[in-house]
């Protein structure tokens, strides 16, 4: 179960994904996180405006990372 702090990934497919850290669950569910890296086709985002900054999961499913 993810709780409050974790490091998560927000999972478009393999190769595409958001990480960040969990500031709101609802319902046992993630909605909002601190976008702390983005990866597209295997290369880092730096650039994204978005980093750093509060998010509601875009992507398909999410995972705690260990």
């Amino acid at each position: 179960m993810v709780k409050i702090g974790d490091k998560i990934r927000d999972i478009e497919d393999g190769d595409c994904y958001f990480e960040g850290i969990v500031t709101e669950i609802i319902n046992n569910k993630v909605t909002k996180y601190i976008l702390t890296k983005i990866i597209w086709s295997n290369e880092i985002d730096l650039e994204d405006k978005r980093l750093n900054t509060e998010i509601e999961p875009e992507w398909w499913y999410i995972e705690k990372i260990k």
